[in-house]
């Protein structure tokens, strides 16, 4: 258990709390079981990418809701931080149960549009999920397949795929080794 997905865990359960809602309500909202609900509750287990996007259109937030404020990590800072500014030690991260990691590049404030920084380690790959928005990917090292609805891209080393979020996709790490990639997103899903 890391401590971002402890204090992740911590999160969703006061939020579903604060709606009113009971583990099994969450469960079928989200289509996960309450097991695995309670389990990421309690950070226990790292939830998938799509299981995170279940679970904040569930609970009426953004993914990055779900992680803790940058600004509660900043070193011998008291005073707020600059809401156009992330800098790397207080990017928001998502460590995924697949090995996958997504660092959060643009300020939280930023609800027009997320920069996301993904790393993929060998044969890592996303279960199909979809969310409100348009995104791109800009591949920086490796080799990446997105699925976007039945269609299948394979992008190398500086290419770019545009598409409709709420179309199914998913993506998988075709490389020997780590593939990273830039995904932009509108509007701020993450």
């Amino acid at each position: 258990m890391t401590p971002s997905t402890h204090l992740q865990g911590k999160r969703i359960r006061s939020l579903r709390k604060l709606k009113g809602l009971t583990l099994v309500q969450l469960a079928q909202r989200t289509g996960l079981s309450h097991g695995y609900l309670s389990q990421i509750e309690r950070g226990i287990s790292q939830p998938s990418i799509g299981s995170l996007v279940e679970i904040a259109q569930a609970l009426g937030v953004t993914m990055q809701w779900l992680f803790s404020d940058p600004q509660e990590g900043a070193e011998g800072s008291e005073r707020p931080l600059d809401e156009r500014l992330v800098k790397r030690k207080q990017r928001i991260e998502i460590q995924y149960q697949d090995g996958i990691v997504d660092q959060l590049l643009t300020p939280r404030s930023n609800n027009n549009l997320e920069v996301i920084y993904s790393s993929y380690p060998p044969s890592t790959e996303s279960e199909p999920y979809s969310h409100k928005g348009h995104e791109a990917v800009l591949v920086l090292q490796g080799s990446l397949e997105v699925t976007v609805g039945g269609d299948r891209y394979i992008l190398e080393e500086g290419d770019c795929l545009s598409f409709t979020s709420n179309e199914p996709h998913a993506h998988r790490n075709l490389s020997e080794g780590e593939t990273t990639a830039l995904w932009f997103v509108t509007p701020a899903s993450f």
